[in-house]
Parts: structure tokens; C-alpha cells; sequence
């Protein structure tokens, strides 16, 4: 990466000096955007999400960030300036102290001309760390960055590994950093935001195109890992990871027929949404 965007300026990585970020900030929150097709089609939903997670901590968004045009402009332009014209990551890193935030956004490319979906199949197993459903402020992406590093140390040890989380009344809830839905013959499960998992942006399109290829959606709190076993698919979302396929659980096996047909419709969706920002 040869630019970067900090604190309103696009510098070469050589000309910036990120001393003072690092000795005089006691917290640095992230938060990690996906580009594609032309565009960074849920930035708005992104930033809404920045903008609360920053209250939660005490600090207004920067101005950059409440001129959403002109935050849009510069990003395109710090993307052209490193020739990624196909899909990435863009990453705010927010350095906070007590007096202001200083920002730095980031950016990296992928080869993938559409939204990540990882093909292998993930094999599930589930977490015995639990995470607490009753904190709304738990629901953070800053809160629970390092829950998440936690879970994914269980699962290192295994090749294709993915780990399903449960609250702390044993029902399920998520993946690390992703949220989770099964379908049985032509219901989509999830669970609600209610037991603790996080609300990834990529959670209510997914529910909504689901709706319209005609697929019953239901929420609910009651999911138990037994219900792993009934299923037909299984399947991860986020923003950063794409979806991810799961290929089976203990002596389960998963095929992605409905979920092949979301993801589909979710490329469709996020390229009609970039002409709009054009």
C-alpha cells in the first residue's frame, strides 16, 4: 500500500510519522469497510454504526466523517491512487485520547472481482468461552474484539475450523466476527440481536434478499447447539469475510443450495447499490 488517508490528507506511507498516534493514545478502535464494484456500497450503514460505537466511548465522530460526500470522494481517490480497482478492505483506525481523536485510514486489495465467499466448506465446532447476552454495549465490534481473539485461539489447532458461540444460557448466537444463519428446507434461522451477537451490516440484506427469492426468515432466541444437527445449510456472513461456507458439523454434512442463492442475490444488490453513488 503506497497512500494512505490521515487526518484528512492522502500522504505516501513513507511521508507520514504515526509517533504521536501511538505513545499519546490510550485506545484505538477499528472498524473495516468492503469495496467493490466500482463503489463502497454500505458506507453509510458503516458509518452509522462508527458513529455509535464513537458515543459509546465518549467522542463525536470527526468532521471528515459527518461530511459523508466528501469522506466518499477521498476515499475513491486514495483507492485510485493505489490502482485498487477490484474489490478490498478499507479500515478506520481511530486513535482516542481525552482531549480528541486522530484518525488514519488504510486500505487493501483483493483479487476477487465480487463479494468474498470463501468455497472449501468450514467445519463447526463450538466455543466453550460464552458471551453475555444482557450488554448491549457487548454488542460492539471494539467491545468484544478481544472475546473474538479468544475463540479463534480454540480453533487454531484445526484445519478449516469455525467456531459457533453461545451466550451465557447456552443458545447460539454468532461466529467470531460474523453473524450466523441455517436454513431448513426453505426457512433461514438466525439469532436475534437480543442474544448478544453482533450486527454486522451485511445481517439485514441478508434477511431481506432472503425474503425475496421467497424464503420464510425467522429470528429467534432459542437456538441450541442440537438444533446444528437438523439443518440443511449452514453458513456464515460479514463484511471483512464474506460469506463462509460450512461444510459440516460432527457427522453432518451441509450443502449450500438457498445459500447459494442469497449470496447471488447479495452481489446483484451491493452492484446496484455502487451505481447509485456514481
Amino acid at each position: 500500500m503506497a497512500y494512505l488517508l490521515i487526518n484528512n490528507r492522502i500522504l505516501k506511507e513513507a511521508e507520514t510519522n504515526l509517533t504521536p498516534f501511538l505513545l499519546n493514545t490510550p485506545d484505538v478502535y477499528k472498524h473495516s469497510i468492503w469495496f467493490g464494484f466500482g463503489g463502497i456500497p454500505l458506507l453509510d450503514e458503516n458509518l452509522d454504526i462508527v458513529e455509535i460505537e464513537l458515543k459509546t466511548l465518549g467522542h463525536d465522530l470527526p468532521d471528515l466523517f459527518k461530511n459523508r460526500r466528501e469522506l466518499f470522494r477521498l476515499l475513491k481517490r486514495m483507492l485510485n491512487k493505489n490502482r485498487f480497482y477490484r474489490t478490498g478492505l478499507i479500515t478506520f483506525q481511530f486513535f482516542i485520547s481525552e482531549e480528541k481523536i486522530d484518525y488514519l485510514i488504510t486500505c487493501k486489495a483483493f483479487e476477487d472481482f465480487d463479494f468474498p465467499g470463501i468455497k472449501q466448506g468450514l467445519l463447526l465446532q463450538v466455543s466453550e468461552l460464552k458471551l453475555v447476552s444482557h450488554s448491549q454495549a457487548y454488542n460492539s465490534c471494539f467491545t468484544k474484539a478481544p472475546f473474538w481473539e479468544q475463540v479463534k485461539a480454540e480453533c487454531i489447532k484445526t484445519p478449516n475450523a469455525a467456531a459457533v458461540i453461545l451466550n451465557e444460557k447456552g443458545i447460539v448466537c454468532e461466529g467470531i466476527a460474523a453473524n450466523l444463519f441455517m436454513i431448513k428446507e426453505n426457512v433461514l434461522f438466525t439469532p436475534m440481536i437480543k442474544t448478544g451477537c453482533y450486527g454486522d451490516v451485511i445481517r439485514p440484506q441478508i434477511m431481506r434478499l432472503a425474503n425475496e427469492i421467497n424464503m420464510k426468515v425467522v429470528e429467534t432466541d432459542d437456538l441450541e447447539p442440537t438444533y446444528l444437527q437438523e439443518m440443511d445449510e449452514i453458513f456464515f456472513a460479514s463484511e471483512t469475510k464474506g460469506i463462509q461456507w460450512v461444510l459440516g458439523f460432527n457427522n453432518r454434512r451441509y450443502v449450500h443450495e438457498f445459500s447459494d442463492r442469497i449470496y447471488s442475490a447479495l452481489n446483484q444488490f451491493l452492484e446496484r447499490k455502487t451505481e447509485n453513488q456514481r
